[in-house]
C-alpha cells in the first residue's frame, strides 16, 4: 500500500506533455492494428485514458501559469 508521502515513478520523473502524446500516439496505433486482442486493446485503452486526463491535467496547470497584461501592463497570473 502507498504511503502518503511516497511517490510513484511517474511522479518523481513527471513525463512531458510531448511524452505522454507520443506514447497516447503509440497506444493509437497498437489499437488499429488487425491482431489485437480483446485484452490487449482493454489494457491499451485503460492506458490510453491514464495518458488522456495526464495530458488534460498537465495542460490545465500550464494554462493557470500563463501570464495576462492588466490595463496598466501589468502581468497579471490567471
Amino acid at each position: 500500500m502507498k504511503k502518503e508521502n511516497e511517490k510513484t515513478p511517474q511522479e518523481e520523473n513527471p513525463m512531458t506533455v510531448e511524452e505522454a502524446f507520443a506514447r497516447l500516439e503509440e497506444k493509437l496505433e497498437r489499437l488499429e492494428q488487425d491482431d489485437i486482442t480483446l485484452e490487449e486493446s482493454f489494457q491499451l485503452y485503460t492506458e490510453g485514458m491514464k495518458l488522456v486526463k495526464y495530458c488534460s491535467d498537465s495542460i490545465d496547470r500550464i494554462e493557470k501559469k500563463v501570464l495576462v497584461m492588466n490595463e496598466s501592463g501589468e502581468p497579471e497570473e490567471l
